[in-house]
Protein backbone atom coordinates (compact mmCIF):
# COMPACT_ATOMS: atom_id res chain seq x y z
CA UNK A 1 0.00 0.00 0.00
CA UNK A 2 0.99 3.38 -0.47
CA UNK A 3 1.97 4.72 2.89
CA UNK A 4 2.43 8.20 5.01
CA UNK A 5 3.30 8.99 8.15
CA UNK A 6 2.11 12.35 9.57
CA UNK A 7 4.66 14.14 11.99
CA UNK A 8 5.60 17.24 13.47
CA UNK A 9 8.44 17.64 15.69
CA UNK A 10 5.73 19.46 18.56
CA UNK A 11 4.75 16.79 19.71
CA UNK A 12 7.60 16.12 21.83
CA UNK A 13 7.45 19.56 23.28
CA UNK A 14 3.80 18.54 25.02
CA UNK A 15 5.35 16.68 27.43
CA UNK A 16 6.45 15.72 31.25
CA UNK A 17 9.04 13.59 32.28
CA UNK A 18 8.10 10.78 34.69
CA UNK A 19 4.59 10.72 33.19
CA UNK A 20 3.26 7.85 31.23
CA UNK A 21 2.34 9.61 28.57
CA UNK A 22 5.56 11.32 27.73
CA UNK A 23 7.53 12.16 24.63
CA UNK A 24 9.41 9.47 24.34
CA UNK A 25 6.80 7.38 23.81
CA UNK A 26 6.39 8.59 20.08
CA UNK A 27 10.68 8.52 19.78
CA UNK A 28 10.39 4.61 20.06
CA UNK A 29 7.27 4.08 18.02
CA UNK A 30 9.05 5.74 15.20
CA UNK A 31 12.58 3.96 15.40
CA UNK A 32 12.21 1.72 12.68
CA UNK A 33 10.02 4.06 10.67
CA UNK A 34 13.58 4.55 8.35
CA UNK A 35 13.37 1.38 7.29
CA UNK A 36 9.92 0.87 5.65
CA UNK A 37 8.97 3.21 2.01
CA UNK A 38 6.77 5.77 4.16
CA UNK A 39 6.57 9.27 3.06
CA UNK A 40 6.86 11.60 6.01
CA UNK A 41 4.29 14.43 5.97
CA UNK A 42 3.84 17.64 8.42
CA UNK A 43 0.89 18.87 9.27
CA UNK A 44 -0.81 21.90 10.11
CA UNK A 45 -2.47 23.11 12.82
CA UNK A 46 -6.26 21.82 12.54
CA UNK A 47 -9.09 23.81 10.48
CA UNK A 48 -10.97 25.79 13.06
CA UNK A 49 -14.56 24.89 11.59
CA UNK A 50 -13.93 20.92 12.29
CA UNK A 51 -12.08 21.86 15.98
CA UNK A 52 -15.49 22.97 16.68
CA UNK A 53 -17.58 20.34 14.95
CA UNK A 54 -15.97 18.41 17.54
CA UNK A 55 -15.92 20.39 20.46
CA UNK A 56 -17.49 23.11 22.32
CA UNK A 57 -16.20 26.75 21.45
CA UNK A 58 -15.64 27.68 25.71
CA UNK A 59 -13.61 24.45 26.12
CA UNK A 60 -11.32 25.39 22.52
CA UNK A 61 -10.56 28.75 24.48
CA UNK A 62 -10.12 27.40 27.90
CA UNK A 63 -7.63 24.99 26.84
CA UNK A 64 -5.72 27.99 24.69
CA UNK A 65 -6.04 30.32 27.44
CA UNK A 66 -4.26 27.37 30.29
CA UNK A 67 -1.91 26.92 28.01
CA UNK A 68 -1.11 30.13 27.04
CA UNK A 69 -1.22 31.68 30.60
CA UNK A 70 -1.76 29.25 33.32
CA UNK A 71 1.06 26.28 31.94
CA UNK A 72 2.49 24.17 33.36
CA UNK A 73 -0.83 22.52 35.00
CA UNK A 74 -3.32 19.36 34.58
CA UNK A 75 -6.77 19.36 33.31
CA UNK A 76 -7.73 16.65 35.11
CA UNK A 77 -5.40 14.64 37.89
CA UNK A 78 -3.67 12.78 34.70
CA UNK A 79 -3.91 15.17 32.16
CA UNK A 80 -1.29 17.57 32.19
CA UNK A 81 -0.63 20.63 29.75
CA UNK A 82 2.43 23.30 29.46
CA UNK A 83 2.50 25.66 27.34
CA UNK A 84 3.28 23.95 24.17
CA UNK A 85 0.12 21.74 24.33
CA UNK A 86 -1.97 23.64 22.65
CA UNK A 87 -0.14 23.72 20.21
CA UNK A 88 0.59 20.11 20.11
CA UNK A 89 -3.16 19.48 20.40
CA UNK A 90 -4.25 21.53 17.49
CA UNK A 91 -1.39 20.01 14.90
CA UNK A 92 -2.40 16.90 15.99
CA UNK A 93 -6.39 17.04 14.86
CA UNK A 94 -4.33 19.04 12.24
CA UNK A 95 -2.85 15.65 11.49
CA UNK A 96 -5.92 14.05 11.38
CA UNK A 97 -7.54 16.36 8.99
CA UNK A 98 -4.67 16.67 6.56
CA UNK A 99 -4.31 12.78 6.46
CA UNK A 100 -7.98 12.30 5.18
CA UNK A 101 -7.15 14.82 2.57
CA UNK A 102 -4.09 12.67 1.47
CA UNK A 103 -6.61 9.32 1.46
CA UNK A 104 -9.51 10.83 -0.49
CA UNK A 105 -7.24 12.67 -2.56
CA UNK A 106 -5.57 9.05 -3.53
CA UNK A 107 -2.01 10.27 -2.84
CA UNK A 108 -2.06 7.55 -0.03
CA UNK A 109 -3.88 4.39 0.45
CA UNK A 110 -2.66 4.30 4.32
CA UNK A 111 -1.69 7.34 6.92
CA UNK A 112 -0.31 7.04 10.26
CA UNK A 113 -0.95 9.92 12.28
CA UNK A 114 1.97 9.84 14.94
CA UNK A 115 0.96 12.51 16.94
CA UNK A 116 0.31 13.37 20.80
CA UNK A 117 -1.50 14.12 22.76
CA UNK A 118 -3.75 11.37 21.96
CA UNK A 119 -7.65 11.68 21.83
CA UNK A 120 -9.94 8.98 22.16
CA UNK A 121 -11.41 10.13 25.78
CA UNK A 122 -11.58 13.50 24.94
CA UNK A 123 -15.31 14.62 25.21
CA UNK A 124 -17.05 17.74 23.62
CA UNK A 125 -16.21 20.17 26.82
CA UNK A 126 -13.84 18.09 28.50
CA UNK A 127 -10.29 16.75 28.74
CA UNK A 128 -9.52 13.79 30.32
CA UNK A 129 -7.23 10.71 29.72
CA UNK A 130 -4.44 11.97 28.94
CA UNK A 131 -6.24 13.75 25.88
CA UNK A 132 -6.96 17.45 24.67
CA UNK A 133 -9.19 16.84 21.52
CA UNK A 134 -10.08 14.08 20.07
CA UNK A 135 -8.19 13.42 16.84
CA UNK A 136 -9.94 10.17 15.54
CA UNK A 137 -13.05 12.43 15.87
CA UNK A 138 -11.42 14.86 13.72
CA UNK A 139 -10.75 12.55 11.09
CA UNK A 140 -14.57 11.33 11.06
CA UNK A 141 -16.14 14.45 10.91
CA UNK A 142 -13.25 15.59 7.83
CA UNK A 143 -14.43 12.41 5.79
CA UNK A 144 -17.89 13.21 6.70
CA UNK A 145 -17.51 16.80 5.45
CA UNK A 146 -15.86 15.81 2.22
CA UNK A 147 -18.06 13.60 1.19
CA UNK A 148 -17.97 10.29 2.29
CA UNK A 149 -21.23 8.41 3.95
CA UNK A 150 -20.18 6.44 5.76
CA UNK A 151 -17.18 6.38 8.48
CA UNK A 152 -15.72 3.36 10.54
CA UNK A 153 -14.09 3.93 13.95
CA UNK A 154 -11.57 0.72 15.18
CA UNK A 155 -10.06 1.48 18.68
CA UNK A 156 -8.32 -1.14 20.04
CA UNK A 157 -6.52 0.57 23.16
CA UNK A 158 -6.59 -0.87 25.99
CA UNK A 159 -9.50 1.44 27.58
CA UNK A 160 -12.44 2.48 26.22
CA UNK A 161 -12.49 5.78 23.89
CA UNK A 162 -15.39 6.93 26.02
CA UNK A 163 -14.62 10.35 24.24
CA UNK A 164 -15.25 9.52 20.72
CA UNK A 165 -18.41 6.99 21.15
CA UNK A 166 -19.96 9.98 23.15
CA UNK A 167 -19.20 12.19 20.37
CA UNK A 168 -21.12 10.22 17.39
CA UNK A 169 -23.55 8.13 19.59
CA UNK A 170 -26.42 10.15 17.95
CA UNK A 171 -25.03 10.04 14.44
CA UNK A 172 -25.44 6.69 12.24
CA UNK A 173 -23.00 7.64 9.95
CA UNK A 174 -20.00 6.50 12.35
CA UNK A 175 -20.09 3.09 13.18
CA UNK A 176 -18.03 3.03 16.29
CA UNK A 177 -15.88 -0.54 17.31
CA UNK A 178 -14.21 -0.74 20.21
CA UNK A 179 -11.92 -4.13 22.07
CA UNK A 180 -10.93 -3.07 25.72
CA UNK A 181 -10.33 -4.04 29.01
CA UNK A 182 -13.42 -4.26 31.27
CA UNK A 183 -14.41 -3.27 33.96
CA UNK A 184 -11.74 -0.33 33.85
CA UNK A 185 -10.76 2.84 32.89
CA UNK A 186 -12.72 5.26 32.21
CA UNK A 187 -15.82 2.97 33.33
CA UNK A 188 -17.68 3.55 29.94
CA UNK A 189 -17.86 0.57 26.69
CA UNK A 190 -20.28 -2.30 28.54
CA UNK A 191 -22.66 -4.03 26.34
CA UNK A 192 -25.68 -1.98 27.62
CA UNK A 193 -24.10 0.80 25.70
CA UNK A 194 -24.28 -1.05 22.50
CA UNK A 195 -26.48 0.18 19.54
CA UNK A 196 -27.00 -0.45 15.81
CA UNK A 197 -23.73 1.80 15.66
CA UNK A 198 -21.95 1.19 18.31
CA UNK A 199 -20.30 -2.24 19.14
CA UNK A 200 -18.20 -2.81 22.44
CA UNK A 201 -16.43 -5.87 23.49
CA UNK A 202 -14.96 -5.54 26.65
CA UNK A 203 -12.77 -8.26 27.59
CA UNK A 204 -11.68 -9.22 30.67
CA UNK A 205 -8.03 -8.32 32.70
CA UNK A 206 -5.88 -11.07 31.09
CA UNK A 207 -7.63 -12.22 27.71
CA UNK A 208 -4.73 -12.18 25.62
CA UNK A 209 -4.13 -13.38 21.80
CA UNK A 210 -7.21 -16.20 21.56
CA UNK A 211 -10.06 -13.17 22.87
CA UNK A 212 -8.41 -10.16 20.84
CA UNK A 213 -8.04 -12.74 17.73
CA UNK A 214 -11.66 -13.70 17.94
CA UNK A 215 -12.91 -10.39 18.57
CA UNK A 216 -10.96 -9.36 15.23
CA UNK A 217 -11.09 -11.96 13.10
CA UNK A 218 -14.76 -12.54 13.68
CA UNK A 219 -16.95 -9.60 15.48
CA UNK A 220 -15.23 -7.03 13.80
CA UNK A 221 -15.09 -8.01 10.74
CA UNK A 222 -18.95 -9.27 10.34
CA UNK A 223 -19.55 -5.43 11.36
CA UNK A 224 -17.66 -4.18 9.23
CA UNK A 225 -18.63 -6.05 6.17
CA UNK A 226 -22.57 -5.22 7.39
CA UNK A 227 -22.05 -1.39 7.59
CA UNK A 228 -20.10 -0.87 3.93
CA UNK A 229 -18.03 2.59 5.16
CA UNK A 230 -15.75 4.10 2.26
CA UNK A 231 -13.25 5.22 5.58
CA UNK A 232 -11.60 2.99 8.38
CA UNK A 233 -10.35 5.16 11.22
CA UNK A 234 -8.22 3.43 13.51
CA UNK A 235 -7.54 4.40 17.45
CA UNK A 236 -4.28 2.56 17.88
CA UNK A 237 -3.59 2.09 21.36
CA UNK A 238 -0.76 0.10 22.00
CA UNK A 239 -1.76 -0.36 25.75
CA UNK A 240 -3.02 -3.85 24.97
CA UNK A 241 0.45 -5.46 24.68
CA UNK A 242 1.09 -7.62 27.50
CA UNK A 243 4.39 -5.69 28.50
CA UNK A 244 2.41 -2.29 29.24
CA UNK A 245 2.47 -1.19 32.77
CA UNK A 246 -0.80 0.08 32.98
CA UNK A 247 -3.38 -2.34 31.48
CA UNK A 248 -3.79 -6.48 31.84
CA UNK A 249 -4.75 -7.39 28.47
CA UNK A 250 -1.40 -9.39 27.74
CA UNK A 251 -1.74 -9.48 24.22
CA UNK A 252 1.53 -10.90 22.16
CA UNK A 253 3.64 -8.67 19.60
CA UNK A 254 1.32 -11.70 17.54
CA UNK A 255 -1.90 -10.54 18.65
CA UNK A 256 -0.58 -7.26 17.66
CA UNK A 257 0.11 -8.46 14.38
CA UNK A 258 -3.01 -9.37 14.31
CA UNK A 259 -4.83 -7.18 14.92
CA UNK A 260 -3.27 -4.06 12.37
CA UNK A 261 -3.18 -6.71 9.77
CA UNK A 262 -6.69 -7.35 9.62
CA UNK A 263 -7.72 -3.84 9.75
CA UNK A 264 -5.21 -2.87 7.00
CA UNK A 265 -6.29 -6.32 5.11
CA UNK A 266 -9.87 -5.44 5.89
CA UNK A 267 -9.56 -1.86 4.49
CA UNK A 268 -7.56 -2.81 1.49
CA UNK A 269 -10.31 -5.89 0.42
CA UNK A 270 -12.89 -2.84 0.85
CA UNK A 271 -11.20 -0.82 -1.56
CA UNK A 272 -11.01 1.85 1.33
CA UNK A 273 -8.92 3.97 2.45
CA UNK A 274 -7.03 3.49 6.16
CA UNK A 275 -6.44 6.05 8.93
CA UNK A 276 -4.52 4.99 12.17
CA UNK A 277 -3.86 7.70 14.78
CA UNK A 278 -1.90 7.04 17.90
CA UNK A 279 -3.61 6.43 21.51
CA UNK A 280 -2.14 4.45 24.49
CA UNK A 281 1.19 2.23 25.20
CA UNK A 282 3.39 2.88 27.84
CA UNK A 283 6.38 0.81 27.26
CA UNK A 284 8.53 1.94 25.47
CA UNK A 285 10.21 -1.44 23.89
CA UNK A 286 7.09 -2.62 23.33
CA UNK A 287 5.73 0.79 21.62
CA UNK A 288 9.06 0.06 19.09
CA UNK A 289 7.96 -2.88 18.19
CA UNK A 290 4.34 -2.28 17.99
CA UNK A 291 5.44 0.79 15.75
CA UNK A 292 7.22 -2.05 13.58
CA UNK A 293 4.77 -4.58 13.48
CA UNK A 294 2.24 -1.64 12.18
CA UNK A 295 4.55 -0.07 9.66
CA UNK A 296 5.54 -3.32 8.09
CA UNK A 297 1.87 -4.46 7.81
CA UNK A 298 0.91 -1.21 6.34
CA UNK A 299 3.48 -1.24 3.57
CA UNK A 300 2.75 -5.45 2.66
CA UNK A 301 -0.72 -5.49 1.96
Amino acid sequence: MKAGILYDEIFLKHDLPGHPENALRLKYFLRSMSEYPVKVVKPGPVSYDILRAVHDETYIEEVKISCRENAPGFFDPDTYYNAYTFDAAVMAAGACELGVELLLSGEFEAVFCAVRPPGHHAERNRAMGFCIFNNAAVAAVKALNSGVRKVFIADFDAHHGNGTQHIFESDDRVFYFSTHQYPFYPGTGGISENSDHVLNIPLPEGSGDAEIKKAYGRTFKEAFESFSPEILIVSAGYDLHADDPLTGLEVSDEGVRFVVSTLVRSAKEAGIPILFTLEGGYNLYALERCGRITFEEMVKN
